[in-house]
Formats: C-alpha cells, sequence, structure tokens
C-alpha cells in the first residue's frame, strides 16, 4: 500500500502544479468569488452528473489550502476520539479550457491521529451492514487514518443543446489501531459517472447519468508478540446485538487473515432545472441506487460470512434567486436506505490431502435497517460587490431517523432513534481593495428521541438455544450521543489579501467551536471543544 501512497502524493504535487499552470494562461480577475460561492450561485455544479459543469459561468477558479484541526472532549461517540489531532491539504479547481469543455479536479490529504479510543474496527460503522467491536471498553489505544481522495470530471458540448460529461472519484484509505487487538484497514473506493444533458429550451434543461460504485474495505485482525490474554469481539447486526466471538483461529476475525467488507452500487439519477423567471432556478435532482456486497473472501477455501443488500432513494433540490446586489438559495435533500444482512451457514469440507473446502447451507435474515436523512438549508448572500457578500445569513433544520431490527432466531432486538438540529449562522465580510476580513458567529441546537432496545422472542426458545450477547456500554454511548440535548458555539475569522495582478488571493482563518450537551451518563464528557486554522490561497 505504500507504493499506491507515494503515487498518489506525487498525483497531488503535478495536479497542483497544473491547476497553477491553467490560472496563468488566465489573467481575468474573478474579485472575491470562492468556490463554496460559485457552487451556490449554480445548483448543476454540485450534481453527480458532471454533464451539468457546462454552466461555470467564470473562466476558471482555484482553491489550494492546508489546515490543521484539534479536538478534545469526552462528547464523542463510541468509535471516535476525546482527543485527535488531524491535518490535510487539499487543491480544488474548475477550470474551462474552451468554449465547449469544462474541466474539475481536487486533491484531498488528511492524515488523523486519535488517542484513547475503541469500539468498531470498521473505518466508518455507520455506512457498514453490520459491526464488529471490542467486547470491552477498557482496551483503548491509539488509531491512525491516512485517507486520499482524487477527483477528476469533464463535460463536453456536442451542440447547442447536447452537453455529456463523466467523474471518477477515488479514494485510498489507511487504518490502524496501534494497541492489541490491533486491526488494520485498506480502504478503495471508487465512483464513476458517466452522464448527458439536455436543453429542452430556454427555460427548461434535462438531464440523466449512470451511476457506479465499488468499495473494498480489508480487515486484517492481529497481535503484537504473543500474550496470554485473550480478546473477545462481538459480531454486532444492529443495536450491539449479536454473537461474541473470541480472536483465534475460525470466524469474522480470524487471526491474521484479511477479510473485505465488499460492496457494489448501481445506478443513476434524473435532473431538470427549470429557470422560472430570467433571475429564478429551480434545480431538482432524483437518485436511485441498489448496493450488494458481502463481507468475506471468495473462494473454495475461503468462508463468505454474511452477504448484504440495500435500496437507497434521495432528492437533491436548490431554489436560487439571483438579484443586482443579492443571491438567495433554498437547498433541500433526501436520502433513504433499506438495508437487509444475511448470515451465511457453513461448514469446512475435509476433502483429503489437506483441502478444505466451504460448503454452505442457506442463510439467516439478521439485520433489517432502514436510514432517513433530510435537510434543508437557506443561504442569503446580501450586498455582494465582485463576489464579496457584505453579510451571509444560514439557517438550516436537520432531521435523521433510523430503525432496525436484529435477529438471532428466536430472539430479536427493536431500536429506533430519531434526532434533529438546527442551525443559525451569520458572517460579517468587510471588503477593501486588496483586503477582506471576515467575522463568523454560529450556533447550534440538536436532540432526540427513541428506544435504545426493545429485546423479545418470535417464538418460545428451547434449552439448547443460547441467548444472543449485547454490549450494553456502547449501546447507550451511541444512543446518548444521538439523542442529547446539545447546544454549540462557533466563532470565525477570516483575513484575505490579493496578491499582484493575476487575480490571486491568499487567506488564513481561524475557527473555534464548543459542544456542550446536557444531562449525560454514559458518555465520557459532556463537552467538545474543536479548533481548526486554515492558510490558503485562491486563484
Amino acid at each position: 500500500m505504500l507504493s499506491i501512497n507515494k503515487r498518489i502524493l506525487l498525483f497531488t504535487l503535478l495536479s497542483g502544479a497544473i491547476c497553477s499552470a491553467f490560472a496563468v494562461q488566465d489573467s481575468d480577475s474573478i474579485g472575491w468569488k470562492n468556490l463554496p460561492y460559485i457552487k451556490q450561485s449554480e445548483a448543476w455544479l454540485n450534481s453527480e452528473n458532471a454533464a451539468g459543469l457546462h454552466t461555470l459561468s467564470i473562466p476558471r477558479i482555484t482553491t489550494a489550502e492546508v489546515y490543521v484541526d484539534k479536538q478534545n472532549g469526552g462528547f464523542v461517540d463510541y468509535f471516535q476520539s476525546d482527543n485527535s489531532l488531524e491535518f490535510g491539504a487539499q487543491v480544488e479547481s474548475f477550470y474551462r479550457l474552451n468554449s465547449k469543455v469544462v474541466f474539475y479536479g481536487k486533491v484531498d490529504y488528511r492524515n488523523f491521529a486519535g488517542k484513547n479510543m475503541s469500539g468498531s474496527y470498521f473505518i466508518n460503522p455507520k455506512n457498514t451492514p453490520f459491526d464488529i467491536v471490542e467486547y470491552t471498553d477498557e482496551n483503548r489505544g491509539d488509531k491512525k487514518l491516512e485517507n486520499y481522495h482524487l477527483v477528476g470530471a469533464v463535460s463536453a458540448d456536442l451542440s447547442k443543446k447536447i452537453t455529456i460529461g463523466g467523474k471518477v472519484d477515488y479514494t485510498a484509505a489507511n487504518y490502524a489501531k496501534q494497541k492489541d487487538l490491533r486491526h488494520v484497514n485498506k480502504l478503495l473506493d471508487m465512483n464513476v459517472t458517466v452522464g448527458v444533458s439536455y436543453l429542452l429550451n430556454k427555460q427548461i434543461e434535462l438531464g440523466a447519468n449512470y451511476y457506479y460504485r465499488r468499495s473494498t474495505e480489508g480487515l486484517l485482525l492481529d497481535m503484537y508478540g504473543t500474550t496470554d490474554q485473550i480478546y473477545n469481539s462481538l459480531i454486532s447486526y444492529g443495536g450491539f446485538f449479536g454473537v461474541m466471538e473470541q480472536f483465534g483461529e475460525n470466524g469474522y476475525t480470524k487471526e491474521g487473515e484479511e477479510k473485505p467488507l465488499f460492496n457494489e452500487y448501481h445506478g443513476g439519477a434524473l435532473q431538470l432545472k427549470w429557470h422560472i423567471l430570467p433571475k429564478l432556478q429551480f434545480f431538482n435532482e432524483f437518485a436511485y441506487k441498489s448496493r450488494s456486497g458481502y463481507y468475506g473472501k471468495k473462494s473454495p477455501a475461503t468462508v463468505v460470512y454474511s452477504e448484504h443488500e440495500s435500496d437507497i432513494l434521495s432528492y437533491n433540490g436548490t431554489l436560487t434567486l439571483q438579484e443586482r446586489k443579492n443571491l438567495h438559495c433554498l437547498h433541500i435533500d433526501f436520502q433513504q436506505e433499506t438495508l437487509n444482512n444475511f448470515e451465511n451457514i457453513y461448514r469446512y469440507n475435509n476433502e483429503g490431502g489437506g483441502i478444505n473446502n466451504v460448503d454452505y447451507y442457506g442463510t439467516l435474515d439478521t439485520t433489517d435497517k432502514t436510514t432517513l436523512n433530510l435537510n434543508a438549508e437557506y443561504t442569503g448572500n446580501f450586498l455582494v460587490t465582485d463576489g464579496c457578500p457584505a453579510w451571509v445569513a444560514k439557517g438550516s433544520f436537520s432531521y435523521f431517523s433510523r430503525e432496525l431490527t436484529a435477529s438471532m432466531y428466536p430472539y430479536y432486538r427493536k431500536q429506533d432513534i430519531t434526532s434533529t438540529t438546527f442551525h443559525l449562522s451569520g458572517e460579517r465580510n468587510i471588503c477593501r481593495s486588496k483586503d477582506m476580513y471576515s467575522l463568523y458567529l454560529g450556533g447550534t441546537y440538536a436532540s432526540g428521541n427513541g428506544n435504545a432496545l426493545k429485546d423479545g422472542t418470535y417464538a418460545t426458545p428451547s434449552e439448547s438455544q443460547s441467548a444472543p450477547k449485547s454490549m450494553d456500554t456502547f449501546l447507550y454511548q451511541e444512543f446518548e450521543y444521538l439523542t442529547s440535548k446539545r447546544l454549540k458555539g462557533e466563532i470565525g475569522f477570516k483575513y484575505a489579501h490579493a496578491i499582484g495582478a493575476k487575480g490571486m488571493k491568499g487567506y488564513t482563518s481561524i475557527r473555534y467551536a464548543m459542544t456542550k450537551a446536557f444531562d449525560v451518563e454514559y458518555l465520557k464528557g459532556s463537552q467538545r471543544h474543536e479548533l481548526t486554522w486554515t492558510l490558503g490561497v485562491t486563484f
């Protein structure tokens, strides 16, 4: 994996050089416009259909930045760190080659180090069909994550009405715990979309794209040296309910064998952009994706432990009003995923000569989970001059729900969680000929409710049936993190300065956020502090 990372890092440096070369070729000033403002003004630029890049209204814009993020505090989810440090670098660029062709590129590197981490063995357990967690909260240690993210997209006009586009989005990551029981994860995740847009008339533009995604997170569990200590893990079918497994020669946590969690997605999306009025446009995107995958190695002698499938529906809508001095954006997005996970029933078959093949005898339905996310946000940019709004106001509402049933016949566990979040923020920008000063203030309130567990049986258990295991510590930590009442305050300052005559602006910013939760019982603390420093340039 090291050689892959070196090649990615080299590509990062080359991409930055290419973006800089593009910028030098065009000396038109873009004022104080930045990437968030450009993306707000044209919703097509946020679509998964790369054909929408043709709507880019400026010759080019590139942002390159580095950052450091420090977080402390015990108000964290069961798999997160109460003391972490992250630094990274990013280059992102839109570039119009000519009247027909537009390019987009992004290179992102993140390096995360967290202390006192336990819980899940996966990088992001919220996206996995099941979870594997430590069967103790007393074995916390340091974890490190390196993440490399590359995106490339292009659109080309075939005629005045038809545009085609394609995008490749690739992520590679390494994740490791530095204390027994150690895990080493290697993630490869690639998204590909190809699409087309058609200008029906001056008011309506239609679009469609195909979506394909393939991801593999390889999980290797091992120990350093020899020890008499026994390490147990919970195979959680949902709600930290499932089977306890001892680390050793067999099972989900089999020693020394890298087992992939594989996902494959197929789907597509339809887009409709409607110019209701010359200054008022409404962008809509409807998408459907199907997901399938498995955990384990597909070969005659190795086990595929489980298989999963899901259906994903989503909607993305943006209403934009562009006035002479103001830009108003109302954005709504929705996503629902219904997932089922099935555990395979298998047995090793000794065929002689030291050959063991795996025979399968059916499946058990272990997980039925539905997750819903709904977000609505209004952004107002007021008194905009040369791309610099004097005031930026934001207000948003988010709703999250998760309903699951985890089964180990005849036992089951049901769980339902809902959470709502309200956010308000304001930003004041003071723009001078070569300088811009920004002050940001924000506040967030969140709360939730539900049931951490409702255990029961489908039928009366027999005397030979063993009851499932439960990791209650992580169960109540996650439930409390998602549902407790909390307040979050943010303050930030940014300074930008024009450099030379090529439209280049350097900037630096610092932002501090504090979260305070109430009536905390199971988490390690009720507060969270975050300090982020950024240094960058836009050209």
